[in-house]
């Protein structure tokens, strides 16, 4: 039965992270997040087609679908399945994050399409693993603060995530299936921020600003 609750957890975090709430937020505005600045759906760019208004909600509902897929997946692990054990728990439970990360960055139902996925990324490691999360924030914050950019924030992210995974799997202070989250967590930002390694590269890349 473990298999079961695993693909469930895969197919419920993609569901929900397909979910476009950068495109919904800024509709509310009359305007199309697909159309404006780098044309990804996330946080960022909503606050720079529609302003705070629009970028708060987008904020809020992309950390909400990845970590709401991980606490979703272990509730019906306990309510449905209480014989399943701690890694079939953890590797359902990684895989809902991951999915939702997957689903953010292509979302079904924007012709697979959407953001880079560090709001979900983070809000989801969280939701998995409070210790690693702490760790993934604090350097995501401190590095977004210290460049002004978004793209620097969201890649350190992935990494912080895979990084932590792995060095606390190793202690023994987490379970092992947290590396799957994280090294796919990590695949799906890296790919989706190439157009962004290119224009750091060139010094190109946009800075976040209050106006």
């Amino acid at each position: 039965m473990d298999w079961i609750l695993i693909v469930a957890g895969a197919l419920l975090g993609y569901l929900l992270g397909s979910v476009p709430v950068g495109v919904l937020a800024t509709a509310i505005y009359g305007v199309d997040i697909r159309q404006v600045g780098s044309g990804r759906t996330g946080a960022t760019n909503a606050w720079r087609a529609a302003g705070l208004k629009a970028a708060i909600p987008t904020l809020l509902g992309d950390a909400l679908k990845g970590a709401a897929a991980v606490l979703l997946i272990r509730y019906g692990a306990t309510a449905f399945l209480p014989g399943t054990g701690e890694i079939a728990t953890a590797a359902a439970a990684s895989l809902a994050g991951a999915g939702a990360v997957v689903g953010h960055n292509w979302s079904l139902f924007l012709g697979f399409k959407g953001g880079a996925g560090g709001i979900t990324t983070a809000a989801t490691i969280v939701a998995i693993s409070p210790l690693i999360g702490a760790v993934v924030c604090l350097v995501g914050l401190l590095l977004i603060w210290w460049s002004r950019m978004a793209s620097i924030g969201t890649y350190s992210v992935s990494v912080t995530s895979l990084g932590c995974a792995l060095v606390f799997s190793i202690a023994g202070l987490t379970p092992w299936p947290y590396v799957i989250f994280g090294l796919i967590a990590y695949l799906a930002v890296t790919i989706s921020l190439s157009r962004n390694r290119q224009a750091l590269k060139d010094g190109e890349e946009r800075v976040i600003t209050l106006w």
